[in-house]
């Protein structure tokens, strides 16, 4: 009887075991054979439902109000300075490196109307929003990384407020270049940013937001070998189970709620506009969701169809 018992259960446990690395398998599939993003929805945030709807989610995912109300702020400042026609109006479909605007007009209209300040870009708009959720050492100079970062540091010394009340000296440790690794794989180069972080007293909180960087890695020289985050934005989960990531393109370009369905989604979003230049003795662009690897990161899909 007790044979019988323990037989039972044995069938019973590989069983459920099958099940399960089944359903892993399928998960795998799923995320490995997801077709290349070909359109996206987003906003640029010029009509009030899609500004109240940002406002909520960020609310939602414990955003602080006094962080909300600079970045709407900073949207309508910018979506007053340069052509209507130019932005969306509510969420339109466009391939995720389509814009309706050229790039050096737009900036010419930014300039009009603000002279020579450069405005918000997308590092100084992500940290504005989650630096809350960030802490770094204690013992990290008040600068760092001037080489690259030396037009955000401009904005802030236009602009004192431009962090939302949080220091340089945290902005700099998190987004000052890392030396990269001598290796052309993703992990080798995760590891080092993690390490280069970990040792500037980089941490993140938990929280329902994360932060999404696209990092990039550039080798000048032996010497000049560096990993750099060229891109970020704040990713947000809705209730229904999408997610929404806001992003402020470039200092004289839109920013933009976009909506996807999944993290691959989003990371064909970013690679097909950032990981372009193929064939180079430097890794691939990657994307980071907070100090990780972000789930669902992939090269740009379409790199096999543009050789």
């Amino acid at each position: 009887m007790h044979r019988q018992i323990r037989a039972t259960v044995l069938i019973l446990c590989l069983l459920s075991a099958a099940v399960v690395l089944t359903a892993c398998s399928k998960q795998e599939k799923t995320a490995t054979e997801q077709p290349a993003l070909e359109a996206v929805e987003y906003s640029n945030l010029t009509d009030e439902d899609s500004r109240k709807q940002l406002s909520e989610l960020l609310t939602d995912a414990g955003i602080e109000e006094s962080r909300i109300a600079a970045l709407l702020n900073r949207v309508e400042q910018f979506n007053a300075s340069v052509k209507s026609e130019w932005l969306t109006d509510g969420f339109e479909s466009a391939a995720p490196t389509d814009t309706k605007y050229d790039p050096y007009e737009m900036q010419d209209e930014w300039t009009a109307a603000n002279g020579s300040f450069p405005g918000y870009n997308c590092r100084i708009t992500a940290f504005g929003l989650f630096s809350e959720f960030i802490t770094a050492g204690a013992d990290q100079p008040e600068v760092q990384g001037e080489d690259s970062l030396f037009t955000d540091l401009e904005t802030v010394d236009a602009n004192p407020n431009a962090l939302c009340g949080d220091s340089i000296s945290k902005f700099c440790a998190l987004f000052a270049p890392v030396n990269a690794a001598d290796s052309t794989e993703v992990e080798a180069q995760v590891k080092v940013l993690q390490e280069d972080w970990a040792a500037r007293g980089i941490a993140f909180a938990d929280s329902k937001a994360s932060m999404i960087s696209v990092v990039f890695h550039d080798k000048f020289s032996d010497e000049d070998n560096t990993l750099f985050i060229g891109h970020v934005g704040v990713l947000l989960p809705a209730e229904d189970g999408t997610m929404y990531f806001i992003e402020k393109v470039a200092f004289q370009e839109p920013y933009r709620l976009v909506k996807l369905q999944n993290r691959t989604e989003l990371s064909d979003y970013l690679m097909e506009k950032y990981d372009t230049s193929w064939g180079q003795d430097t890794t691939h662009p990657f994307i980071m969701e907070n100090d990780t690897l972000m789930d669902g990161y992939r090269p740009n899909p379409l790199e096999e169809t543009n050789p």
